[in-house]
């Protein structure tokens, strides 16, 4: 599945805007099966009014100082299923994850341009589950491996 910038809505919420600040910056990335459209909002805490609780398959981040820069940590939550259904939730946010962090770096792309020290940040991503196979960090490369040269 390919990203495609016409199914992206970016929202930003004052007091963040396009161009900063890195502290306390938000992600909130959802997205409708009925149409395919990806909403991302930036602000500075978690839009928890668009999370469908019954599906929980948003990703959710914000940049932490780390080491001599920023890291980004993402949060997927798998929650407590059974072991074949936190399988399928686990390979499903896999299988999506480039897209969507596409979709998280085209939509603050103004941001990146302003910071662009941030390229080189590594981005974790942090599955949550009850069961400890699928309870781990992941290190998904860093944002310039997402964007569009």
């Amino acid at each position: 599945m390919e990203f495609n910038p016409d199914k992206l809505e970016t929202t930003f919420i004052e007091p963040i805007t396009p161009y900063g600040p890195i502290e306390d910056r938000r992600y909130t990335l959802t997205h409708s099966d009925e149409t395919g459209m990806l909403f991302f909002d930036v602000a500075n805490e978690y839009n928890y009014d668009a999370i469908n609780l019954d599906l929980r398959d948003e990703l959710l981040g914000t940049w932490k100082a780390f080491d001599d820069g920023y890291g980004l940590f993402l949060y997927a939550y798998i929650g407590s299923l059974d072991l074949v259904s936190s399988l399928m939730k686990y390979n499903a946010f896999k299988t999506h994850m480039k897209l969507a962090l596409e979709a998280i770096f085209y939509g603050d792309r103004e941001f990146l341009k302003k910071n662009p020290k941030l390229l080189d940040s590594p981005i974790y991503i942090k599955f949550d589950s009850s069961i400890p196979i699928f309870n781990n960090y992941e290190f998904y490369g860093y944002v310039k491996d997402y964007i569009e040269g």
